[in-house]
């Protein structure tokens, strides 16, 4: 969080607009530049802004610097290891200090990826939740241009959409994506994830005829080691909607092969 982020977050929970909380002290305009980082503020300009309206200075600044420490942590990767250790306990604890975070579409984010840990994997859960369904769509439909953030969220919840809506937004994001080799690994993954999810998504709704631009996409991404496993899917799935039996069988000995056994049997199958 940066300065100018804190001090609009301090504005709205006092209700005021931004001429009012500029006070005379900078012009509304250099104001408003200054809470979207466009420009810095002073020292001496901040302190006056904040003790015009009775804000307490060092709290303030202590605010911003336990949340900078706050953002530094990879809750990410908290929320991933405790759910690998199955452990509710740690992952209540990690709630608990992702919700006292100040409110911004980050904390959202992990938010709901915690929800779904807690309400869906953990539990093992048939369906998601009525109201978490609506938050997952709200958080991806909020963001017109698709950050990673979305595209993670939207690759692990792909279940929430009908097949003909998830039709148009998978479309839509491959569309935009159009050249994947250029674009980071990690995007490349959450991408190829995409494509993936879609085509089981497919597999399940007997929907061949919607299977050609994701298996065309996966073809187009680079070829790092990150990416195998899309790969190695891709002609999986492939070889499902062909009725290649045999090649379904190889590619599932290689991957149970490769300790990918429980991952395996999630998997469609064909009879031999």
């Amino acid at each position: 969080m940066t300065i100018g982020e804190l001090l609009k977050q301090t504005r709205q929970s006092l209700g005021l607009t931004q001429t009012e909380m500029a006070a005379g002290i900078v012009s509304t305009s250099y104001y408003s530049k200054v809470e979207r980082n466009i420009h810095q503020i002073s020292a001496d300009e901040l302190i006056a802004i904040l003790n015009r309206h009775h804000i307490d200075s060092s709290a303030f600044f202590v605010h911003f610097s336990n949340f900078n420490s706050q953002e530094k942590r990879d809750f990410l990767k908290e929320i991933g290891d405790a759910y690998d250790k199955k452990d509710k306990q740690e992952l209540l604890t990690i709630k608990k200090d992702i919700d006292q975070l100040p409110d911004s579409r980050q904390k959202k984010y992990y938010q709901l990826q915690i929800d779904l840990v807690l309400n869906v994997y953990l539990t093992k859960a048939a369906d998601i939740p009525a109201e978490l369904k609506n938050d997952l769509k709200k958080f991806v439909f909020q963001d017109n241009n698709w950050n990673e953030n979305s595209l993670q969220l939207f690759r692990e919840t792909i279940r929430v959409y009908d097949i003909d809506e998830l039709s148009f937004l998978v479309n839509a994001i491959l569309a935009k994506y159009h050249q994947p080799a250029e674009l980071p690994i990690k995007t490349q993954e959450i991408l190829g994830g995409i494509c993936i999810n879609f085509l089981d998504k497919c597999y399940e709704h007997n929907t061949p005829e919607l299977i050609k631009q994701p298996l065309q996409y996966i073809s187009k991404l680079s070829n790092a080691s990150e990416l195998l496993l899309v790969k190695i899917l891709k002609n999986y799935y492939q070889a499902v909607f062909n009725k290649n039996a045999d090649e379904v069988k190889v590619i599932s000995d290689v991957l149970e092969k490769a300790g990918w056994k429980d991952f395996v049997s999630v998997l469609p199958h064909l009879n031999s």
